[in-house]
């Protein structure tokens, strides 16, 4: 429809500028001539009408444009109704070029002017009603370019709410594995022995055989005991998983320095060696869990280095997403005489600060023991299964 339009303008032009002659050049631009005739008013082919009300026929006319515009009729009316409109613009072109002189020019360009300006902003607000009649999708995009750091963040929220939901899920599955040898070693134990043993096979360097482990600065519980009763219900589980599981010790009156819970392990060929324990600082807000294992240029056994990370990588992972806690980092180091003298896969993971009272009295809970539980076998089970 505007294409016929755009082409009746055209011939409207053309045949003013044939009845006008010379008249038409006070009209300072196209853009003012083409505005005069997309606003020319409908007339009686036998009346002329002062310039007065050709203002006036003219808004009525931009309301008439407006209306076609936003599809209030249908193609046949419309083609229909511009046609005679046409064939009226014409004849009323034809008329006024006869009867009007210059100064009416004149005051017609400047009132062209005025309306064109008003018919602009017609316009304007017709295309700000085609906006809002924009169809669902499409509003949807304009609006996405303007709010899309907020559909971000509500992206963002939304996979956290996924995150938690899978964390969840990991925190309650069972899956079994199974069929492989997992050593546990409760650290510490009731007494520590003062005695030294070397750092590694063959090392000159000399270290306490175990320490008495740390406490709980709220609850009292010691280390020890907290590492053993953890120790003792992740046996359970991995035996229902259908692993064969060691312990170094099931209680706590024994007399165990580090080399020897390395060589249990050892001896056992076990394919992964989880010790357990409680970290402490001179700082009580520090919180969260770590691993810990040998460096790949360890003297003693650098070449296990890869499956002890993967195996330190696997258990915090996974203690983490079952727990809620912080995860703080792998730890590699060539200072612990456990995994020094270990020949088989091996990390130690800190469960928690004892010396944090949060931490402190969630590792002595049931309830949190038994999410531990679940996140370090689920742990080993990732080590395995990938």
């Amino acid at each position: 429809m505007k294409k016929r339009w755009i082409t009746y303008v055209l011939i409207c032009l053309m045949l003013t500028a044939n009845a006008c002659g010379n008249k038409a050049t006070d009209i300072e631009n196209q853009e003012a001539a083409d505005t005069l005739f997309e606003q020319i008013p409908l007339e009686d082919d036998s009346n002329t009408e002062n310039a007065q009300t050709d203002d006036t026929k003219i808004a009525d006319e931009n309301d008439t444009v407006i209306s076609e515009q936003t599809g209030n009729e249908n193609t046949g009316q419309d083609d229909a109704s511009e046609s005679e409109e046409v064939n009226t613009n014409e004849q009323a072109l034809a008329d006024d070029s006869k009867n009007e002189n210059i100064s009416d020019d004149k005051d017609n360009a400047e009132n062209v002017d005025a309306s064109a300006e008003n018919s602009s902003n017609n316009l304007e607000q017709a295309d700000a009603s085609a906006k809002e009649e924009l169809p669902a999708d499409e509003a949807v995009e304009e609006s996405s370019e303007e709010t899309g750091e907020d559909l971000a963040e509500n992206k963002t929220e939304e996979q956290n709410a996924g995150q938690s939901e899978a964390v969840n899920a990991v925190a309650t599955q069972t899956p079994h594995t199974g069929g492989h040898i997992v050593v546990i070693d409760p650290g510490h134990q009731s007494k520590a022995m003062t005695d030294k043993e070397p750092n590694g096979p063959g090392s000159s360097t000399m270290k306490m055989k175990v320490t008495g482990g740390t406490s709980g600065r709220t609850t009292g519980l010691a280390e020890y005991q907290m590492a053993l009763d953890v120790g003792l219900k992740l046996k359970a589980e991995l035996t229902n998983r259908g692993y064969t599981v060691i312990m170094t010790r099931e209680s706590n009156d024994v007399s165990l320095s580090n080399v020897d819970r390395a060589q249990i392990a050892n001896n056992a060929g076990a394919e992964a060696f989880v010790r357990l324990h409680g970290n402490g600082s001179d700082d009580s807000s520090v919180n969260g869990a770590m691993t810990i294992c040998q460096t790949p240029s360890n003297p003693y056994n650098g070449a296990y280095y890869s499956q002890s990370r993967k195996l330190s990588d696997c258990v915090l992972d996974a203690f983490v997403a079952a727990t809620g806690c912080k995860k703080q980092y792998v730890w590699e180091t060539d200072t612990m005489t456990g995994i020094n003298w270990a020949n088989v896969p091996s990390t130690i993971i800190e469960m928690g600060y004892m010396t944090n009272p949060t931490e402190d009295t969630n590792m002595a809970s049931e309830s949190y023991q038994t999410q531990m539980v679940l996140g370090i076998a689920n742990g080993i089970d990732n080590f395995f299964a990938n």
